[in-house]
């Protein structure tokens, strides 16, 4: 296994913690190496105490989507884990167990993943970048969820997080053309959260929110991001009820009490994870 096809940087006091998609010859194409160490980062950094996940590639590809060797039975499989994709039982079964598995632990991770996104964000590197709970790009990025020109379907999230995010208007205008977009028609189309003109403008923007996580309590966004996403479409009585219960349960702990303490004091908290 290359083991420097995902790289993982961590800031100076190890708030911040960086995945870089690194397969540069392959366009960072997403072969199954590469969603496996993916994940491996992604375990690592959910057991460390870092406070913000940013993902990304390089200034001219963010991922040119799923490897089409790895998708169409190409690739070498030398310890036998890749089933016939073509047997649609099989795809499913891989799909459903692996696939989609890698990116759910993005949101089930309780701490903010940002998608920074330069150069081209196609198919599956654009559902990886869906999966996050922010997305920031350049202008003159690039996306298309593309699978409709190979007649197929997005299927690692890009239908379901996509009408989601951006409507189901948007999503049909985005999947059934399989068209592609550059970074301000992203945002037009709340597909990202802000656009930038230049690199520094987009490290900037990117500063401005981790500063802001990273400000907040840890416990708290963790919670608030698992009941926006576990509630999102639910009845809203359910959905109070477990805001009431999570907050009950906030309350009890040492960085709330400080936290509030803080507030009133005009002091900053200091954060335990307790």
């Amino acid at each position: 296994m290359d083991n420097n096809i995902i790289l993982v940087e961590e800031n100076e006091d190890k708030t911040i913690t960086t995945i870089r998609l690194n397969r540069l010859a392959k366009k960072n194409a997403m072969n199954y190496e590469m969603i496996v160490a993916f994940e491996k980062a992604l375990d690592q950094i959910e057991r460390s105490n870092t406070r913000v996940v940013i993902i990304t590639g390089s200034e001219e590809i963010f991922s040119a989507g799923i490897d089409l060797n790895f998708l169409t039975g190409q690739e070498k499989d030398p310890e036998g884990v890749i089933p016939d994709l073509k047997i649609p039982r099989n795809f499913r079964y891989f799909m459903n167990t692996r696939l989609h598995t890698v990116f759910t632990k993005i949101e089930k991770m309780e701490k903010p993943v940002i998608a920074k996104i330069d150069g081209y964000c196609l198919g599956m590197g654009f559902e990886l970048a869906l999966a996050c709970d922010f997305r920031f790009c350049r202008d003159s990025a690039i996306f298309s969820l593309l699978e409709t020109k190979m007649s197929i379907n997005p299927d690692v999230g890009g239908t379901i997080r996509l009408t989601r995010l951006a409507g189901i208007q948007n999503a049909k205008d985005i999947i059934l053309t399989g068209r592609e977009f550059d970074g301000n028609e992203a945002y037009r189309l709340r597909v990202v959260n802000r656009v930038a003109k230049t690199p520094d403008e987009l490290d900037s923007i990117i500063k401005m929110y981790t500063d802001e996580l990273i400000e907040s309590g840890p416990l708290g966004i963790g919670l608030a991001k698992k009941l926006i996403d576990d509630c999102y479409g639910k009845d809203v009585a359910f959905g109070l009820e477990l805001e009431t219960l999570i907050s009950s349960q906030l309350l009890q702990t040492k960085d709330t009490v400080g936290g509030a303490l803080a507030r009133l004091q005009k002091t900053k908290p200091k954060w335990r994870w307790k």
